[in-house]
């Protein structure tokens, strides 16, 4: 199935936790499968969620010696500017020592955002971060690593592993402050309502559980109703 931009555009509006509920709703019942582990984390907490397709490729940026390899990186480039879906670039570094490993830095930042990126996803480190986020260019990491050595890119379009999530070229990557994820083709056509629902659910439960004129148990018996509602509303969907 073809992504469509009116799907991440919908997204855009929806915090990645929102989007984690509404896959749970759908039945996807095994978050280690598409929600990336605590060693990614986002450094740019303060910009909206990060939305779009994702285009995967390796780097090794810390071994000693030898020389840079940029093909890859340029062709990386090319079919990004190629694209007219908003571009996440998840990259998973081969050196085996991740956090000595700086993948993205704020003039490189400048170059994805020229051809269609809206954020970085990757197991290693980033530097530059102030200029990064003055290009309002999202970036989820395992932390800051400030040097380099030659960049070695390489593989890429081929499946990545990042925070214990295989991550293909053309996913569909959605991210905030409080992770990052990928979520299943085959819940792309339910997603965005899913969503909605599940919203509306959380506003109608998170109302009864903080009142204070009735019972635990009358909370209960009002909580088992929402949820009924919600769930049926769900299957309807579906």
């Amino acid at each position: 199935m073809e992504m469509e931009r009116g799907l991440i555009d919908q997204l855009a509006d929806s915090e990645t936790a929102l989007a984690c509920n509404a896959l749970s709703a759908l039945g996807l019942s095994e978050p280690h499968t598409y929600a990336m582990d605590g060693t990614i984390a986002c450094l740019t907490p303060d910009l909206p969620p990060m939305v779009g397709q994702a285009i995967t490729i390796e780097i090794d940026s810390c071994t000693p010696g030898g020389e840079s390899e940029m093909g890859p990186y340029h062709e990386m480039l090319d079919r990004m500017e190629e694209s007219d879906l908003p571009q996440v670039v998840v990259v998973q570094t081969t050196s085996g020592t991740p956090m000595r490993e700086c993948v993205v830095g704020d003039g490189m930042a400048k170059n994805f955002v020229a051809v269609g990126g809206v954020g970085f996803v990757t197991d290693g480190g980033v530097r530059d971060l102030p200029g990064i986020i003055d290009q309002g260019f999202n970036i989820f990491a395992s932390g800051k690593v400030v040097q380099h050595g030659q960049l070695r890119w390489s593989d890429l379009g081929e499946p990545v592993e990042v925070g214990g999530v295989t991550v293909r070229t053309g996913d569909l990557i959605h991210g905030d402050e409080g992770g990052c994820i990928v979520i299943p083709e085959e819940n792309h056509p339910y997603i965005v309502e899913a969503s909605t629902l599940v919203a509306h659910f959380e506003k109608q439960a998170h109302t009864v559980l903080r009142r204070t004129d009735i019972s635990n148990r009358e909370k209960r018996s009002l909580m088992e109703e929402i949820n009924s509602a919600h769930m049926e509303r769900i299957k309807a969907l579906m």
